[in-house]
């Protein structure tokens, strides 16, 4: 008889590896913190309302996504090209949870030690193009206001952060990754199917 395959023993010898989730962290952390401060310094410049308002979503969301897919795809071939579900999500959820803790912790510093005036400087540009773009396209005055009073807060409250709202939003951020940890999990699962001996 021809052999068969066993699902039920697939994967069975995939294992977690710590050490390449941490080193993928850091890396993809370091990545984050820079892309973070690239959209700083494009936006504090940019005139276009549309470009001030999708130019966050699109590095340090759509780069973001795109890099973490592939981290994870180079983490599963380096487990053999195979992994469980089990095995996924504690490899790629460690692997996020350390970039965001890197990259969190790195644009604090740089935004409050390194270079303090940025953080107010793009939100007050930020202001002053929403004013503009609002005002082309006849936007009502009391919208405008609710806007600019929203948008004032953000200033009045740049240094201002404390310890315990950078950690409240540090457990948020993890909540949104250990989700796209479930997704990524999802999409890369892999078993390894298992020769059975033939029976005679």
């Amino acid at each position: 008889m021809t052999d068969s395959i066993n699902p039920s023993n697939a994967g069975f010898d995939a294992v977690f590896d710590k050490k390449k989730s941490i080193i993928y962290g850091v890396v993809l952390g370091l990545i984050s913190f820079i892309l973070g401060l690239i959209v700083l310094f494009v936006v504090k410049d940019l005139n276009s309302f549309w470009g001030v308002m999708s130019m966050s979503f699109i590095v340090n969301t759509g780069i973001f996504v795109v890099i973490s897919a592939l981290f994870s795809f180079s983490l599963r071939k380096a487990n053999g090209g195979y992994w469980s579900f089990s095995i996924a999500l504690k490899s790629i959820f460690m692997m996020l949870a350390i970039s965001t803790i890197i990259s969190t912790i790195g644009t604090q510093v740089y935004v409050n030690f390194v270079n303090p005036t940025l953080q107010e400087t793009v939100v007050k540009h930020t202001i002053n193009v929403t004013i503009e773009y609002m005002e082309k396209n006849n936007v009502p005055d009391e919208v405008i206001d609710s806007k600019i009073a929203e948008l004032e807060k953000q200033v009045d409250a740049i240094g201002k952060i404390t310890l315990g709202q950078i950690f409240k939003g540090l457990a948020i951020t993890l909540l949104f990754q250990f989700v796209f940890a479930l997704l990524l999990s999802a999409l890369s699962k892999r078993e390894k199917p298992v020769l059975v001996q033939p029976t005679k």
